[in-house]
């Protein structure tokens, strides 16, 4: 991150904002995660993660709840995407749903709703699924 609190690589948050609605997902993704990356400093961005919280490529809605939650941890939004990405059919985004879970867990009281998926996945076929779903509920303490 740029010591200017809303840049990220030089960038503005108002342009990574524009970028979330552009047709590659990887762009998308990357508009997402720079705006977390930023932080607060991206609050005025807040209203565009709408549909990025929405996408239609999983991985993106992952990472726009995790950015969403460092962006303004008040926001409630960011949780039940990433529950409900643990249902998921690719392995991957239900292992990271649950990577992003565990971290979002000492400063989101949200996350506490999530015990019973991350419980749930301790079961998964997916070897990174169950150990992230483990590390999560360590950090939720249960």
């Amino acid at each position: 991150m740029d010591t200017d609190s809303t840049t990220y690589l030089g960038k503005p948050a108002e342009l990574w904002a524009s970028r979330l609605q552009d047709r590659d997902p990887l762009v998308r993704r990357l508009s997402v995660y720079a705006l977390g990356e930023i932080g607060s400093g991206a609050g005025p961005a807040v209203p565009d993660f709408a549909g990025a919280l929405e996408d239609e490529v999983p991985f993106v809605r992952v990472w726009a709840a995790a950015a969403l939650a460092k962006v303004d941890p008040e926001d409630t939004r960011a949780v039940p995407v990433l529950i409900a990405a643990l249902d998921e059919e690719t392995s991957f985004v239900r292992s990271l749903a649950a990577w992003f879970l565990g971290r979002l867990a000492p400063t989101c009281a949200e996350t506490r709703s999530a015990i019973p998926a991350l419980r749930e996945r301790l079961e998964d076929d997916d070897p990174s699924v169950r150990t992230e779903a483990a590390l999560a509920l360590k950090k939720l303490q249960v």
